[in-house]
């Protein structure tokens, strides 16, 4: 639609103006017309709408192929804006000269959602800078929500309801979830949700314990808004940064909330051993939920078995008392080495820490008033969810570089005095900072290691490495999945987590290449937005609209 500024137009007038047009070009399979309502560098991005997968396309030549390829006539219709609180048509003060507007669609299978944020062209026209659009659910097979809570007419308990259907489920689950860490609680929420009988396998004693093992003095470096979990928000008084144990009670009674079907410690035949007892399953899909980071390992090196003192990986660092008055190499830079060295400090140990290159570190305030921009407390998580997905990895990483200078002069001070110390440092890719590098390998932040760094109270050893310890940073561990399912199965799947070739993570909560084998892996805002698809999916290929 056209208008040189907002005048006396509000945003939903802008909003509908524009719905009407982009709907009714779908509506009738205009792909023309439908293109010419984005930016020419605008974007697209599809999550099981137009194809049985996600994809982002970016500018208006590659949004016009792909419809041509992929959009029928009356495959969307019933476009509607969206009503609902921070929904409802808006000026968004986040993006440069903005409306933005939530919407809901149908197609012949499903319910949709989108969100669209306009701007205007060079000519004053207001056009899409970004469209998501996403199935919301399949048409009668809708998330079931509360129960009355009342069985048959009130002559049943409730423990004996849940016991019946525990019983069910583990004769006959029709999908196996490898972890029982906030992903795969996430995904079996939403399976149960869905009706899709499911089984969590957990190694451990109890649900939370992958937390509860962990150093003493972690808490998450994001706020709580960011990391909540699927239909269960943290109460009003809960830390901003929750602590480990916290954490870790909060998931294991979660399982329980929720009602999951709980083991701790192409079909396909999974045994189980619990308490002594083999237990056999035939699922028809497993999803790997174990983590993004893979399989705690420390790498063979030459004459380890010589060193008299103590080699422990930091997944089995359980504080640093039993270190107090001794000298500490911590190999690594991340996040969780920056804890054990500030720990260890605390703890009256020598520490050094030794960096291989150059790492990412921002200061907790940057990063924590950048996820309040996008998580606002006062905004349900679903929502910011839904907003934070309509804008495609790589224009927010645009957008991001676009405040590097002002990123720059807020950390100066303290990227001198760690250059000074002996570390190399950067402020992420385009001086973006570090909240990309999550989606490609995680990145730095700092809680209070920079500090001690700076003063000396940790030292650097930079550039260095021990002999052939250049596995130890590797991530994932292939060899394990390989131990698991057969290296034949894993060589058949796509890489697991990073960016593809469209900004679009790799080979989780979407057709991994080896039909019934599914990863679900990243942080909880990927895990609790989506876990959808990856039901989604399952329910589609169940019911036959789907295939692989």
């Amino acid at each position: 639609m056209s208008g040189s500024a907002l005048g006396s137009l509000f945003p939903q007038d802008i909003a509908r103006a524009w719905l009407t047009d982009f709907s009714r070009s779908l509506s009738t399979g205009d792909c023309q017309t439908a293109t010419s309502a984005f930016l020419k560098d605008g974007w697209l991005r599809d999550i099981l709408i137009f194809t049985w997968n996600n994809r982002s396309l970016f500018g208006t030549s590659k949004i016009m192929k792909y419809l041509e390829e992929n959009l029928k006539r009356d495959t969307v219709s019933d476009f509607r804006l969206n009503d609902e609180p921070h929904l409802a048509p808006y000026n968004n003060q986040s993006l440069p000269a903005a409306i933005s507007s939530g919407f809901t669609f149908r197609t012949p299978i499903a319910f949709g959602q989108g969100f669209v944020n306009l701007s205007q062209d060079e000519s004053g026209d207001w056009k899409a800078l970004t469209v998501l659009m996403m199935m919301k659910d399949l048409i009668g097979h809708e998330e079931s929500g509360p129960e009355e809570g009342v069985y048959e007419g009130h002559t049943r308990a409730w423990v004996d309801v849940n016991e019946e259907r525990r019983k069910a489920v583990e004769e006959n689950p029709h999908v196996i979830i490898l972890g029982g860490g906030q992903t795969g609680l996430n995904v079996a929420a939403i399976f149960h949700q869905m009706k899709i009988p499911s089984i969590v396998l957990e190694r451990e004693d109890r649900i939370g314990d992958h937390w509860r093992k962990r150093y003493p003095t972690l808490s998450l470096h994001t706020p709580k808004n960011h990391h909540s979990m699927l239909y269960k928000p943290y109460p009003a008084t809960w830390p901003i940064f929750t602590p480990r144990d916290k954490l870790a009670s909060w998931l294991e009674q979660y399982a329980d909330s929720q009602d999951l079907n709980m083991i701790t410690s192409k079909k396909w035949t999974v045994v189980v051993s619990r308490n002594g007892e083999h237990l056999t399953f035939h699922p028809t899909h497993i999803v790997i939920a174990c983590g993004t980071l893979g399989h705690p390992r420390i790498p063979s090196i030459i004459d380890m078995q010589t060193f008299e003192g103590r080699i422990i990986h930091s997944a089995k660092y359980n504080g640093g008392n039993v270190f107090s008055g001794k000298q500490v190499v911590v190999v690594g830079a991340g996040n969780t080495a920056a804890d054990i060295c500030q720990d260890l400090v605390h703890c009256g140990a020598e520490v050094t820490m030794v960096q291989r290159s150059s790492t990412c570190v921002v200061p907790r305030p940057v990063s924590t008033a950048n996820l309040d921009r996008m998580w606002p407390q006062e905004v349900p998580t679903d929502v910011s969810d839904l907003k934070f997905a309509s804008l495609p990895l790589p224009l927010i990483y645009k957008l991001a570089t676009s405040r590097a200078a002002q990123i720059a002069e807020i950390t100066q001070s303290m990227q001198d005095g760690l250059k000074k110390a002996g570390m190399q440092v950067n402020l992420g890719p385009g001086g973006a900072g570090n909240f990309i590098l999550v989606f490609n390998r995680f990145g730095g932040l700092d809680v209070g290691a920079a500090d001690l760094i700076i003063s000396g109270k940790i030292k650097i050893k930079q550039g260095v490495e021990p002999e052939r310890l250049t596995k130890y940073s590797m991530v994932f561990n292939d060899d394990t999945m390989k131990d698991t399912f057969g290296e034949e199965t894993i060589e058949l799947t796509a890489p697991v987590w990073g960016l593809d070739e469209e900004g679009e993570i790799q080979g989780s909560y979407r057709p991994s290449g080896h039909p019934g084998l599914w990863f679900a892996a990243g942080d909880f805002f990927s895990s609790r937005f989506s876990s959808k698809q990856l039901a989604l999916e399952i329910k589609a290929i169940e019911l036959g609209f789907m295939s692989l």
